[in-house]
């Protein structure tokens, strides 16, 4: 053909070829016996050659090169080679053509109709291909209609074939084969047909599952699975939900194939979510069944059937369930005397039902994969959980007492109950399941609950742990002594251990508190006292302290975190009642408290010998941060004329060459000189410039002291200086720095 071309002096351009590719072929489509591998080879170029003509001349040209295409495929001696690529030149022509007029389509449409259910498994599948491009290229048009009603028609008619009073007779076998082949078919064109025949296709697709056969049933939900999870499709919700709950139905009594029950998970899956989309109250009547066959996957002791359904449970949960379904559920509670109350439950409390019902015994395989399920939806319903989950709740704790050889998910259940505790806040939680502080055997207190309340409390109200918590605490403390004067040392010490836990929480509920501004000033005083009392627990308190202060001053510049993806439910939950101005408000309480804890925590600081992690310099820095200027400009000035005062003793001190004897004595002082260097450090944060040139001026000395400890603290000091100062003022004190040595 390259060198007829040559020849003839044309191009070898797609269009010379296709006008002689075409002519090769009209010619061979009138001659009786055409060699059938010319014809092959001619075909298959025509095929390549389709997309690269420009469309002007393929509508020019269409009818021509029609007819010549449908002369070749029935030519007696026609390959599959030949009918493949015969078929994909119809669908261009189809797919280039104009799409007004069916009847301009109709004869090349029904062509390609007329294979989809050829013997020949290459030819037939080329049809589908072909019938699926074309309606992809149809959609949106007048012609689409027809288009789909051809291939129902066509359905239909092999239906009635294989369902008719001989369906045993060789005709009955072969009408179910091909109806085997349109549903092949189906699983590509569905989702491009036109509503109203999609729908009376799925209505079919119901007769089919009621036949229990597998082969039919495999092919209509494959079919089924790609209209749910084809984007921006029309499709009937009611047909759709029909299908979805019969075979939800079907799963429950008689499914047991591991494969058939991972697919079947993640059809239900997409298919509620897609009628959720399109019709919302249709989908949450049908959750309870779908609820139901998921639990019975998650019952078959399949890993990857038990894994798929573990996520569609979430995915539903998560899309389907919404504010208005659980209200619903509340407000029948809420107004329904729980003695005289005639209505059922509601859906969300039959869902509820289902989801606790995952924790019997006959799960306990899938134990792992049913908490999770169960902390989603504690997650979904938040602080409403308290209405629907109060016995998955003693439910949870009582797997806590399972012996751990029959238990191995003992992190998968604490974690469960993190979320329960984390949906409904501490108060609502322990008013379900208790600590049982006031047990008389003190090894029935609830102690498994202390690492998860640290762990999991957010958001929760200071004034709780003010008003009962703390309340707990002096009760202990009164056992504990009286324990100690019975001569019960080891239960005296237990009661001691059950203080520190209960304080011990106190971080977490500073961890974004509702209630700040309002009772931040009740628990001043009892935080005050301990902090001056009780060494063990300081560190916990003035943690707590630098978190309220920390986060409130990210929140109020703008720097929260709320919309990290890695923050769990309930901390977003915590942090979106936060706004600047609320933690503007916050800060002034805090602010207000500052004189008093700058002055205890600065006297705790000078006496103690050790600040474990820093934690006192660090809460001190926190507060100057905050407290106004006038304050810390006092602290810090009483705390510079101790310092001169020491330095000034100390230096006598040497200077007299002081017995051994006294050698305590001297040491005594420059440990009371480093003290008060870190506590004139702490308060940095809150330092104007003047206050920071005369603390240089105070180390200056120190920078070349004999004793190594203040040398270290005074380089420490020069360092931090000149990295929280100006620009300028750092310069100016770097050189006077290099000046002192001169």
């Amino acid at each position: 053909m390259t060198q007829e071309l040559k020849e003839q002096n044309l191009p070898l351009s797609p269009i010379a070829y296709f006008g002689a590719t075409c002519s090769s072929l009209d010619r061979l489509g009138s001659e009786p016996e055409s060699p059938p591998h010319v014809v092959q080879s001619l075909a298959t170029v025509l095929s390549l050659l389709l997309p690269r003509i420009p469309v002007a001349v393929l509508k020019k040209k269409g009818d021509f090169v029609s007819r010549m295409v449908v002369t070749v495929l029935r030519l007696n001696s026609v390959t599959e080679v030949t009918l493949t690529s015969g078929l994909k030149c119809l669908a261009q022509l189809l797919i280039a053509g104009d799409k007004v007029n069916w009847s301009d389509l109709s004869q090349n449409y029904g062509v390609l109709i007329g294979y989809l259910t050829d013997s020949r498994s290459k030819v037939r599948r080329q049809s589908h291909l072909c019938i699926r491009d074309v309606l992809q290229s149809l959609r949106g048009t007048p012609v689409l209609a027809p288009a789909s009603e051809a291939i129902s028609n066509l359905f239909e008619r092999f239906l009635l074939l294989a369902g008719g009073s001989n369906a045993n007779s060789s005709e009955g076998v072969k009408g179910a084969q091909e109806v085997l082949y349109v549903l092949d078919a189906l699983k590509d064109s569905l989702p491009l047909m036109s509503m109203k025949y999609m729908t009376t296709i799925l209505k079919y697709y119901k007769t089919l599952l009621e036949l229990r056969q597998p082969l039919v049933t495999r092919r209509v939900t494959d079919s089924l699975n790609v209209v749910c999870t084809y984007p921006n499709i029309e499709v009937s919700a009611e047909a759709l939900l029909d299908l979805l709950s019969f075979l939800a139905v079907s799963v429950s009594a008689s499914e047991t194939s591991p494969v058939s029950l991972t697919f079947n998970a993640r059809l239900l899956s997409s298919g509620m979510m897609k009628v959720q989309s399109l019709n919302r109250q249709l989908c949450v009547i049908k959750l309870p069944i779908v609820f139901s066959a998921l639990k019975d996957i998650l019952g078959s002791e399949h890993e990857e059937a038990i894994f798929s359904a573990t996520e569609a449970f979430k995915v539903l949960i998560d899309g389907c369930i919404d504010e208005g379904l659980i209200k619903q559920g509340v407000d029948q509670i809420i107004h329904a005397q729980s003695d005289d109350r005639k209505s059922g439950p509601t859906i969300i409390e039959k869902v509820c039902a289902i989801i606790e019902s995952l924790l019997d015994y006959h799960y306990s395989v899938a134990w792992d994969m049913a908490f999770q399920v169960v902390s989603t939806m504690f997650d979904k319903l938040g602080y409403y959980s308290s209405y629907f989950m109060k016995g998955t709740i003693k439910n949870l704790a009582d797997m806590q007492s399972l012996p751990d050889e029959d238990f191995p998910y003992r992190k998968q259940l604490h974690e469960c109950v993190g979320s329960a505790l984390g949906a409904m806040g501490p108060e609502t939680f322990l008013g379900i399941l208790p600590l049982k502080f006031q047990a008389n055997d003190l090894s029935e207190v609830n102690v498994w609950l202390f690492p998860i309340l640290k762990q999991h409390i957010v958001g929760a109200r200071l004034g709780f742990f003010c008003e009962t918590l703390l309340g707990l605490v002096e009760e202990m403390k009164q056992r504990s002594r009286r324990l100690g004067l019975e001569g019960k040392v080891f239960s005296s010490r237990s009661a001691d251990a059950l203080v520190y836990s209960v304080w011990s929480l106190l971080p977490s509920f500073c961890n974004y508190p509702l209630d700040t501004a309002k009772s931040f000033k009740d628990l001043l005083k009892p935080i005050c006292s301990a902090l001056d009392e009780e060494h063990d627990i300081r560190g916990i308190i003035c943690s707590s302290l630098q978190i309220l202060i920390q986060q409130n001053k990210r929140i109020k510049e703008g720097k929260d975190d709320a919309d990290s993806a890695e923050i769990c439910p309930a901390k977003q939950r915590a942090i979106s009642h936060y706004t600047p101005e609320i933690a503007g408000e916050n800060l002034n309480v805090l602010t207000a408290s500052a004189p008093q804890l700058l002055k205890l925590l600065s006297g705790i600081f000078m006496k103690s010998t050790v600040d474990e992690g820093g934690s006192l310099q660090s809460t001190i820095g926190e507060f100057a941060s905050i407290a106004h200027k006038n304050v810390v400009r006092t602290l810090f000035k009483n705390t510079m004329e101790r310092l001169l005062e020491v330095t000034q003793q100390a230096g006598v001190a040497e200077a007299s060459n002081m017995q051994v004897d006294n050698s305590s004595s001297k040491s005594s002082l420059f440990l009371r000189r480093a003290r008060l260097i870190d506590l004139a450090v702490s308060l940095l944060p809150g330092l104007d410039e003047p206050a920071l040139n005369l603390l240089f001026i105070a180390i200056k000395p120190a920078l070349q002291d004999v004793d190594g400890l203040i040398q270290k603290k005074a380089y420490k000091v020069l360092s931090i200086i000149l990295r929280v100062s100006p620009h300028a003022n750092a310069s100016e004190l770097y050189s006077s720095f290099v000046s002192a040595f001169r």
